[in-house]
């Protein structure tokens, strides 16, 4: 017994058919199938099998009529004719169409979203010096400055102090944070008293994490690595990478208080804990060494040893370790590493 394949087609069940059909077409479906010795089934997929090859047609729902086979192979080279066209139609159409969005609409995408995007890296300090006046003199809005310390040299902070001075009286909003440790050395504080006294906003935060400044707030100036910033600088030009770091400047800023604010309270049992020392404090928790400490905090490196060999006494702490383990366990001096 011969059946229909996945298709649809039963050539042995077409061609009774069909060899019928030409014998005698006036008889109705049921007949020709009948004189076909065909079961329903393969008369149905006979008949599929004869309208795909274009060898039957039927005209107003009357009997079935036969087409020679040399017709229907016309017919099947016009429609395949007809879909070769419409297949090259097509892929003309879809080069055009990705042309037009790989060549055109891509790049410009690409180019757009990159606008003034850029980072350039300098080295030596004639370049750097360079690069600092001719971001001073272009700036017309705004001028951020994060410092971690340690503080340069007195000549680069009066530099500092004519370019801040011609800033504001170009309208510029000038504000810096410097490291709080700037109060306990007079002329470090009377440096920043100077910039206030010119209508910069100055204020002063424990710790931060390295050199930061932001120009009109599309250009930022930071060290290439934080762990030696007398060498390179990374200059970052474009609103789409510079969204980060404003974005960290305005978090200290938030966090860092006014320079004529009162200055923080020691905390309940510990009158004596300076706000320096709070900040030893808090970076000796979070495992930094004395001469990581000095240079987060600006200060030598002896300060740091003379804060921590109080904290181990007022602790009666025989090692820094047990320093560490005592103060975790004293929620007094534990609510230094919280407080602001």
């Amino acid at each position: 017994m011969v059946v229909a394949d996945a298709g649809g087609r039963d050539e042995d069940a077409a061609l009774a058919l069909y060899r019928e059909l030409r014998r005698d077409g006036g008889r109705s479906a049921e007949q020709l199938r009948a004189a076909a010795g065909l079961d329903e089934a393969r008369a149905a997929a006979g008949w599929h099998w004869l309208e795909r090859l274009g060898l039957v047609r039927a005209r107003d729902g009357g009997p079935a009529k036969p087409v020679e086979p040399h017709a229907a192979i016309l017919g099947a080279m016009e429609a395949y004719q007809s879909a070769a066209a419409e297949h090259e139609r097509s892929t003309r159409e879809m080069q055009r169409v990705l042309e037009s969005l790989m060549t055109v609409y891509e790049p410009v995408v690409t180019q757009d979203d990159a606008v003034g995007v850029a980072v350039r890296f300098l080295g030596g300090d004639a370049h750097k010096k360079q690069m600092m006046i001719d971001l001073n003199e272009s700036m017309r809005v705004s001028c951020d400055s994060l410092h971690p310390g340690p503080m340069p040299p007195m000549e680069i902070l009066h530099s500092s102090l004519d370019r801040d001075r011609a800033m504001l009286a170009r309208g510029v909003r000038v504000r810096s944070i410097y490291p709080r440790s700037c109060l306990h050395t007079p002329k470090y504080l009377r440096y920043l008293q100077d910039m206030a006294a010119m209508g910069a906003e100055v204020r002063l935060i424990d710790h931060a994490p390295y050199d930061l400044l932001l120009f009109d707030r599309h250009t930022a100036l930071l060290a290439a690595d934080p762990d030696d910033p007398g060498q390179s600088l990374a200059v970052v030009v474009g609103t789409v990478l510079v969204k980060s770091y404003i974005a960290l400047f305005e978090d200290f800023w938030l966090r860092a208080v006014k320079l004529d604010a009162p200055q923080p309270a020691a905390v309940g049992a510990h009158p004596e804990v300076t706000a320096q020392e709070r900040a030893v404090i808090r970076l000796m928790a979070e495992g930094l060494s004395d001469d990581q400490i000095a240079r987060k905090l600006s200060v030598h490196r002896r300060t740091v040893q003379r804060a921590i060999a109080k904290l181990m006494e007022r602790l009666d702490a025989d090692s820094r370790f047990e320093a560490g383990l005592k103060l975790a366990a004293d929620a007094e001096f534990a609510a230094l590493l919280t407080s602001p």
